[in-house]
């Protein structure tokens, strides 16, 4: 988190300088190791009644000193120490005449009159003290030296400095100064590095707790040091520790800051914002901390995901939020807080603060990848162009970054969802898929796959998807990449490669949704191989397998067209059939022409009759073969059904061109008409075939039709006239047979109609000639049919002419000779 190492860079300086450091004495000195007062020198006692030259000398020096009178007192420490280079005051003279120099700001021979106690007078009560002030000396020249950058410079001192302040620690006999002598050694050792040494002498000062005026510095150093040591529980210990006994503001409010970051850090969020706040409420705690302390506040919200807690806080808080660089970091926490309350615009809003008001910060750069991102969840259809000025902005400074491999990852997704995967196989391409997570991967693969083969590059969707198979393997998605791989393969017509992955699907993972198109793959597969067997295997496996399969109809279809190649028309037709009723809109045309097929070569009349009528229903202009459409007439015609045959010969037909049509549909056709009552139509189709040149005998055929339908209109003349063409060129057999009874027809029929019009006479002569055209076929031809039919009607006529003798003496002939023959109703 980035607040952990602001907030140390941000506070370590103040540790470094509490407490305050005082001058020793001399405004000149300013050491910043803490300074003790020397140690004075006891009262001059009472001389005794006989005192020495020696303590007369001495005594006359330290009067001038306790006078501050300190070049001369500096000159008379001198003529003691010449004068009695042995004496028993020279330890504190020594030390007298450093303090005299010092004083005059002589600092050379001030150190020069110490370092003679130090080192000559280890044991004496004055060489603690001159210790002291040389540590004190040596830190202040290190320090000076590290801040100028010379290390080399600095590490004599400060080495010199740490003794100096172990020497007076080991040898003083006052508490504190002992404990400002440990104080001291640990900074002589935090700048030389040395943490071991600083957090032994941090631990020493901090175990004396009662009047240690050090403690809490000490306290605090020590956990700032266990904090960069990354000693969490230590550093935690320390700072709850210092917060519980100090009663300077300024320290708990710094303590606090720390130990919010320590609990941030441990994810004890709650614990975190109560020592930021307490910091906050502190009137000690100075602007720039009063900010980190914010700024902590919003982290602390949203590393536990209190995102609208981070909104408020900082929608109360952000003008004091610290300027500089945590702004934007912070900006970016919010920013993020609305992103996750699924508030994207409101998100793009912040981030576009950040864009404008930071740029060329890493936080901008950052702003903008999730503003593209937000752009993303927002669908915004300028998505693309939003990614391109995204990529083509940070791309010379931020190479591979792992925003930029995102940014082509959202291009490519917006095409991809937007069906343009000519674009996304494009986008796909461009990302480099070893700068994504790990975790995107596999699907970014799979998917750039998919683009690849719906574009219609289905050699490249091959190698993606053997890609995926390879590097991801045993991945959910795995099943799918095989499949989709096998309908590359058949879209590039790799047909044996193609079936080897849907073999491999339905093998490997028999229950997964892949498995199911690949027996479907499998089944066109085989229709395609021309293998029928295979082909409804699979689709049969398909069907049974996943009887719920949205691909039943196809399945089915395919089953239908399999079994109809092998000839098994009893089980096509079934499939087929099921085929229209799972999805009629789909499969009519096709599996209609196969089921027509197959009854047609099942021979199965009623049932094709029924396929072509709800086709045509469904269709009217559609398709039917006329070799099916003739059969069925043809058929339909023979079993007495001339309705439906005139319908279906007649679909055959083509009167606008009737020389394309076969003549034999023509005279049937024209045939069924006339049985059917159509005498106008059954005219026009006789006289199409007439006009095919037909053979004598199909000829007599066709004008014995076309006279009966004449003869059913009505129209005697015309029937007569057509009757006599034929009897022009038929001089015996059956036709003639037929020809003088359709002669005897007319003729009845037109007596008939002269005797409703009270013609009587006209009438009995048409009946009489009628009479007569019967008399040839009932005595003169034998024939089971015409015959009988002869003298059934001439016994009729007879009767209309009043002759019942002659019809009785028919009708007894007509029962001699055919007794089992029944007139037609």
């Amino acid at each position: 988190m980035f607040l952990s190492g602001f907030l140390l860079a941000s506070l370590t300086l103040s540790a470094q300088q509490a407490p305050k450091a005082i001058p020793v004495e001399d405004g000149t000195l300013v050491p910043r190791a803490v300074p003790i007062p020397p140690p004075i020198a006891s009262p001059a006692v009472a001389p005794p009644k006989a005192r020495s030259p020696e303590d007369d000398m001495f005594d006359f020096a330290m009067l001038a000193y306790e006078r501050q009178e300190w070049t001369i007192a500096a000159q008379n420490f001198a003529k003691y120490l010449q004068t009695y280079p042995t004496g028993k005051r020279v330890a504190e003279a020594l030390f007298r005449s450093g303090e005299c120099h010092r004083e005059q700001r002589q600092l050379k021979q001030a150190t020069s009159y110490w370092d003679q106690v130090v080192s000559l007078h280890p044991n004496s009560k004055d060489a603690p003290s001159a210790a002291y002030r040389l540590g004190a000396i040596s830190f202040n020249q290190g320090q000076n030296a590290a801040a100028d950058g010379d290390k080399n410079a600095a590490r004599p001192s400060l080495l010199a400095a740490a003794r100096y302040f172990t020497f007076c620690a080991e040898k003083t006999q006052t508490r504190e100064a002992r404990l400002a002598a440990l104080y001291n050694k640990s900074r002589c050792h935090e700048l030389l590095g040395d943490t071991k040494l600083q957090t032994e002498a941090l631990h020493a000062v901090v175990a004396v707790q009662e009047n240690n005026p050090y403690r809490e510095a000490a306290l605090l150093s020590l956990g700032t040091l266990q904090l960069q040591q990354d000693k969490k529980t230590e550093s935690i210990q320390a700072f709850e520790q210092l917060i519980a006994t100090s009663r300077d503001n300024a320290v708990i409010s710094d303590a606090s800051l720390r130990l919010a970051v320590l609990y941030q850090e441990g994810k004890r969020y709650d614990e975190a914002i109560a020592m930021f706040q307490k910091a906050v409420a502190l009137p000690e705690t100075n602007e720039s901390s009063r900010g980190i302390a914010l700024v902590g506040v919003i982290q602390a919200m949203s590393a536990k995901q209190d995102y609208d807690g981070v909104i408020d806080y900082y929608n109360r808080h952000s003008e004091t939020l610290p300027a500089g660089h945590v702004r934007p970091k912070v900006l970016l926490l919010v920013g993020h807080a609305y992103r996750m309350r699924k508030s994207y615009a409101r998100a793009v809003e912040v981030y576009l603060i950040i864009e404008q008001y930071h740029k060329d910060t890493d936080e901008a750069f950052e702003a903008g990848y999730w503003k593209l991102y937000c752009f993303y969840l927002l669908n915004d259809k300028d998505l693309g162009e939003f990614a391109n000025g995204f990529i083509a902005r940070y791309m010379p400074a931020k190479g591979d970054h792992e925003f930029l491999s995102l940014a082509r990852l959202i291009r490519a997704d917006f095409f991809f969802n937007k069906g343009d995967f000519n674009q996304a196989a494009i986008s796909y391409t461009e990302l480099k898929i070893e700068k994504l997570a790990e975790k995107l991967r596999p699907g970014t693969v799979f998917n750039m796959g998919w683009a690849q083969a719906e574009s219609g590059r289905h050699q490249d969707a091959v190698v993606t998807f053997t890609r995926f198979l390879t590097d991801f393997p045993g991945h959910a998605f795995a099943a799918k990449a095989l499949a989709r791989r096998g309908m590359a393969n058949r879209d590039a017509r790799d047909l044996p490669k193609a079936k080897a992955d849907f073999e491999r699907v339905t093998k490997d993972f028999p229950e997964s949704d892949a498995s199911e198109v690949a027996w479907l793959q499998l089944g066109l597969i085989g229709m395609e191989l021309k293998d029928s067997k295979a082909s409804i295997i699979a689709f049969e496996t398909l069907l049974k397998k996943f009887p719920r399969t949205p691909a039943a109809a196809q399945a089915q279809y395919g089953i239908g067209r399999g079994y109809l190649d092998q000839k098994s028309y009893d089980k096509a037709i079934p499939a087929l059939r099921r085929s229209l009723e799972l999805d009629n809109k789909t499969y009519f045309e096709k599996a209609s022409q196969m089921l027509m097929l197959c009854e047609y070569a099942s021979q199965n009349v009623g049932e094709l009759a029924k396929t072509v009528d709800g086709y045509l229903a469904a269709k009217p202009v559609g398709s039917v073969s006329p070799n099916i459409l003739k059969w069925l007439g043809l058929k339909l015609y023979g079993a007495e059904e001339f309705k439906k045959a005139a319908r279906y010969l007649g679909l055959v037909a083509t009167p606008e061109t009737p020389e394309n049509t076969e003549p034999a549909v023509w005279i049937y056709l024209a045939m069924s008409h006339l049985s059917a009552g159509n005498h106008d139509q059954s005219i026009i189709a006789a006289d199409h075939y007439l006009k095919s040149n037909p053979d004598p005998s199909s000829k007599a055929r066709a004008l014995i039709t076309k006279g009966r339908a004449q003869l059913g209109k009505g129209s005697f003349g015309e029937a007569d006239k057509t009757t006599q063409e034929a009897l022009a060129f038929v001089k015996d057999g059956k036709l003639q047979a037929e020809l003088l009874i359709l002669e005897g027809d007319i003729y009845n029929a037109h007596g008939d109609d002269l005797a409703k019009q009270t013609q009587i006479d006209a009438a009995r002569a048409k009946w009489q000639a009628a009479a007569g055209k019967y008399a040839v076929p009932s005595q003169v031809f034998e024939d089971d049919q015409v015959t009988p039919e002869a003298l059934h009607k001439a016994a009729l006529t007879f009767d209309k002419l009043g002759d019942a003798a002659q019809a009785q003496k028919i009708r007894q002939q007509l029962k001699q000779r055919y007794p089992k023959w029944q007139p037609k109703p």
